[in-house]
């Protein structure tokens, strides 16, 4: 073994005794069965079952629904949650519908963009594009 190779080993190890030490035992095996459970499933599926969904689970579901229901052409997303979102949760949004670019509930939408809205704030005068359980995805005013 060369001496890059080793220095991983060792460092590989530090890593896992470190990690050991302030993980519970019982709380290593719950994460250890959860990967394995959820390792072949979709990305969707495997998010939704992890911890940075666990703040609001519904939400994630609608930002789910909306990034698969978004146009080709679309320019970017306004969101607004039903209820306001911890910091993480702009995280996700942000990175459930990259590449498209978001925002979480702007002062103004911007020009051309789409609003994704929890069904009880849908914006006035902006048609709706498609409507799902919680919320709907909506095209600017003509």
């Amino acid at each position: 073994m060369n001496g890059r190779r080793a220095l991983a080993a060792l460092a590989s190890a530090a890593l896992a005794a470190l990690l050991l030490s302030w993980i519970p035992l019982a709380e290593l095996r719950g994460r250890w069965t959860h990967v394995v459970r959820f390792a072949p499933r979709e990305l969707a599926a495997r998010r939704l079952g992890g911890s940075s969904t666990d703040f609001d689970r519904p939400y994630f579901i609608l930002l789910e629904w909306a990034r698969r229901m978004l146009p080709p052409d679309v320019r970017g997303v306004a969101v607004f949650p039903a209820r306001p979102i911890p910091s993480r949760g702009a995280y996700l949004t942000f990175y459930t519908l990259a590449p498209v670019p978001a925002l979480v509930a702007p002062e103004n939408v911007p020009q051309s963009w789409l609003v994704l809205a929890a069904t009880d704030r849908l914006p006035s005068g902006w048609p709706v594009i498609a409507r799902t359980e919680g919320g709907a995805l909506c095209a600017p005013p003509r």
